[in-house]
C-alpha cells in the first residue's frame, strides 16, 4: 500500500501537471490566426504580453506558417524601436556617471542587457521543445520555469506569473506617463514662446482629450499610420540634435570622467529604460522568416543592439560634453530655444511620442483586458465592448494623473527602468534559467548557475538602489500634501 508521503507527491505530481496542461491549450485562435503576421511586421510591436506565437510553433507545430519578415526587415524594425526618449535622457545620465565611466558603464550594461535576452529567449525555446507548447508569453514563461525547478518553488508559480504581468504593465504605464510629461512640456515651451505662459500641469490636463481619442482604436491595423509618422518623425530629429551636439565643441578638461558613486543608480536606470526593449525583441523573432539567423554572436540581435548601443554611448558623451553641468534632463532642452530648427524637433518629438502612446498603452490594455477582465465577463460583446472602453479610459486619466503628480522626465524615466526593466531584463531571466535548467544540471563548476545569480545579484541592485533614489528625489521634488 502506497504511504500517505507518496499519495502525496502523487497528487503534486499530477496538479502540475494539469497545470501545465492548461497552459499548453491556453491559446487564443483568434490571436492565431490574425495577429501574428500584420502586427510584428507592421508594427514591430510587443502583443499580448509577449506572447505572440513562438519561433517553435511556426516551424515545428505549424509548418504550413509562412513568416513574412526578412532578417533585413527584423534588424531594421529592431534599430527602429529601440529609439525613443530614453535616448533624450542619455546625455543627462552621462552627467550622473562622468563621461569616462558612463562610457564603459554603457557599453557593460548593454552588453549583459543583450546577453540576459539570448539566455532568456533559448530557455522559452527550449521550454517550448521540453512541453510541446505552441505560445508562450513571459508570464506562461515563468510559470513552467519555477514548475520545472525545485519543488519548493512550484507554489510561486501562479503569484511570480501575475507579478511578471504586474511589471509589464506597470512598465507600458510608465512608459505613457513619460510620454505625457515629454508632450507637455515641449508643448509649454512652444506655446510660451509664440502664444503666453501656462502651468505645465494645465498642458497635460489639455492632452487628456486628444489623448483618449487615439486611445480608444482596438485594432492596431488603424495605428499603423501613426506609427509611420511617428517613426519619420523620430529619425529626422535625432539627426538634427546629433548634428547641433557635435557643434563648436568646448575643452574636454571641463566634464567630469566621473561622479560620486551614488549618482550612478540614476544613470543606471536610465540607460536599462533606453536600452532595454524586450517586448520588441521576443516579438521580432517570432514574425521572423528565418528565425534560426536571430541569435548566434553574428545574429540579427547583436549587429542591431551594438549599433544601437554605440549610438546611445555616442549620445550621451556628445550631449554631456557639449552642455556639461546644464544638461538638461532632456536633450532637448539644451538646443538654442530661439532657432527655427529646435522648435521644430520640439513639435515633431512632441508628435512623433503623441503618436506612440496608444501603441505603449495598447500591450496594458492587452494584458488587463484579454488575460484577466474578459474572461471572466459573461459573453455578451456589447457590454463587454463597453467595459473595455471604460479600461482604456480609466488609464488615459490615470496616466495624466501620475504626469501630472511627478512631472519629472528624468527621474520618472529612472524610476520606471530601475523598478521594472531591472526585474524583467534581469533578475526574472535569472531565476527561468536556474529553474529550466535545474533537471539538467549546470555545467562544470555550475558555471550557468553563477551566470544565473549574476543577474539577480546585478538587477537586485540596480532595481532597488535606482528605485530608491529615485523615489526619494521624486519625493524631494513633489512633495505629498495633506
Amino acid at each position: 500500500m502506497p504511504s500517505s508521503q507518496q499519495k502525496q507527491q502523487h497528487q503534486q505530481q499530477k496538479k502540475v501537471r494539469g497545470r501545465r496542461h492548461r497552459l499548453a491549450i491556453r491559446m487564443d485562435p483568434e490571436l492565431k490566426r490574425n495577429l501574428v503576421p500584420f502586427h510584428v511586421r507592421a508594427l514591430g510591436v510587443a502583443q499580448r504580453s509577449m506572447g505572440s506565437p513562438l519561433v517553435y510553433e511556426a516551424q515545428v507545430l505549424r509548418p504550413d506558417v509562412e513568416n513574412t519578415m526578412t532578417d533585413l526587415e527584423t534588424f531594421l524594425n529592431l534599430v527602429k524601436c529601440a529609439f525613443g526618449t530614453g535616448c533624450l535622457a542619455m546625455p543627462r545620465a552621462f552627467y550622473n556617471a562622468g563621461w569616462l565611466i558612463g562610457l564603459l558603464a554603457t557599453v557593460l550594461i548593454g552588453f549583459i542587457v543583450v546577453y540576459a535576452m539570448h539566455v532568456l529567449l533559448n530557455d522559452i525555446q527550449h521550454l517550448c521543445r521540453r512541453h510541446r507548447m505552441a505560445v508562450l508569453s513571459y508570464r506562461e514563461t515563468m510559470e513552467l520555469a519555477l514548475l520545472d525547478g525545485p519543488t519548493w518553488l512550484h507554489c510561486m508559480s501562479r503569484p511570480l506569473g501575475y507579478f511578471v504581468d504586474i511589471l509589464m504593465c506597470a512598465y507600458h504605464f510608465g512608459v505613457d506617463c513619460v510620454y505625457i510629461v515629454f508632450i507637455a512640456k515641449n508643448l509649454k515651451f512652444l506655446g510660451d514662446l509664440y502664444l503666453y505662459p501656462m502651468d505645465l500641469r494645465l498642458y497635460m490636463a489639455l492632452l487628456i482629450l486628444p489623448l483618449i481619442l487615439t486611445f480608444l482604436v482596438r485594432n492596431l491595423k488603424y495605428l499603423l499610420p501613426f506609427t509611420v509618422i511617428s517613426n519619420i518623425l523620430t529619425v529626422a530629429s535625432f539627426g538634427i540634435i546629433f548634428w547641433y551636439l557635435v557643434q563648436d565643441l568646448p575643452s574636454l578638461e571641463g566634464r567630469q570622467a566621473t561622479q560620486h558613486w551614488t549618482q550612478f543608480p540614476l544613470f543606471f536606470g536610465t540607460v536599462l529604460f533606453a536600452i532595454e526593449s524586450l517586448g520588441v525583441i521576443l516579438a521580432l523573432q517570432r514574425s521572423m522568416r528565418h528565425p534560426e539567423n536571430f541569435l548566434g554572436s553574428c545574429g540579427v540581435l547583436n549587429r542591431a543592439m551594438v549599433l544601437v548601443v554605440l549610438f546611445y554611448a555616442a549620445f550621451g558623451f556628445f550631449g554631456y560634453w557639449q552642455y556639461g553641468r546644464d544638461t538638461a534632463n532632456s536633450i532637448l532642452h539644451n538646443l538654442p530655444p530661439h532657432e527655427i530648427l529646435p522648435q521644430c524637433v520640439m513639435g515633431m518629438f512632441a508628435m512623433a511620442m503623441f503618436f506612440s502612446y496608444a501603441l505603449q498603452g495598447y500591450v496594458t490594455v492587452d494584458i488587463i483586458w484579454r488575460g484577466y477582465m474578459r474572461p471572466k465577463l459573461v459573453e455578451n460583446v456589447a457590454s463587454g465592448r463597453s467595459v473595455e472602453y471604460l479600461v482604456r479610459l480609466a488609464l488615459v486619466i490615470a496616466s495624466v494623473l501620475v504626469a501630472i503628480g511627478y512631472p519629472d522626465f528624468g527621474l520618472l524615466l529612472s524610476f520606471v527602468g530601475s523598478f521594472c526593466l531591472a526585474q524583467l531584463g534581469l533578475i526574472f531571466p535569472g531565476i527561468v534559467n536556474m529553474c529550466v535548467l535545474y533537471s539538467q544540471g549546470y555545467g562544470y563548476g555550475k558555471i550557468l548557475l553563477w551566470r544565473s545569480l549574476f543577474f539577480l545579484v546585478l538587477g537586485l541592485w540596480g532595481g532597488i538602489s535606482g528605485t530608491v533614489i529615485s523615489v526619494k528625489e521624486l519625493n524631494e521634488a513633489y512633495p505629498i500634501v495633506i
